[in-house]
Formats: structure tokens, sequence, C-alpha cells
């Protein structure tokens, strides 16, 4: 699908759906790593001390993080912005309040230079 694509257009459903899934699976895994840690160190003093439970939610990260690169560059490309204002997202605080605007932004009316309205979107 548009897993690895930066060109086009994405709408907020879709930036929302893959913002919700991301976020929920991340916490679920990075659940399931802390228990595993638990598990291996044991419930005592020394809880906390392997990492290695964190594995799963880093490998989700690497693999899926330049997905949600992509789709966060489609969207900027649906307000209408270039795809570079990317790069501010990754500023702690600043990158929260960008993406929640860049979020809740309604798609440009008509053709932009990216493409059409995707489809869903109304106008």
């Amino acid at each position: 699908m548009n897993y690895f694509n930066f060109d086009g257009r994405a709408r907020r459903k879709e930036f929302w759906a893959f913002w919700l899934c991301f976020n929920v699976v991340l916490a679920a895994l990075l659940g399931f790593g802390i228990f595993v840690n638990l598990a291996i160190n044991g419930f005592g003093i020394n809880a906390g001390k392997s990492s290695i439970g964190y594995l799963p939610a880093l490998i989700f990260m690497a693999v899926f993080g330049l997905s949600w690169i992509a789709l966060t560059v489609r969207r900027l490309h649906d307000v209408g912005l270039s795809g570079w204002l990317v790069l501010p997202c990754f500023i702690p605080v600043i990158g929260g309040v960008a993406l929640l605007v860049l979020g809740l932004a309604p798609s440009q009316v008509g053709e932009n230079t990216w493409g059409p309205v995707p489809a869903g979107v109304e106008v």
C-alpha cells in the first residue's frame, strides 16, 4: 500500500487511524517488555537491570518509523505544505503540538501540487 510512499496526499482519517494503531501496538510491546524484564530479573531489588524485553518495541519502531514519516509527509502534502516540514515534528515539545495541529487541519480544497483530493474527503 502506501507504507513507504512519500508522494501524494493522506487525509485525516488515514493519519489518525495509523497514529492510533501505531501507539496502541507500541504501548502493548513496551508493556510486554516490562513484564519480560521483570521475569528475567525477578521482582526484587534487581528488577529492571535488563532491557532485552524492549527489543520487540525497538524492532517495531525501526520497521514502522519510516512508514510514520511517509504518512506525515503525505498529510503535510494534503494540507498544502512541503514534506520537509516533517523535521520540526522531531523536536520534543514542538513536535507534539505540530502533529496535533497537522492532524486536525482540514484538507486543501481541490487538486494541489501533490495530487488530487484523496478519496473520501468531502469538499
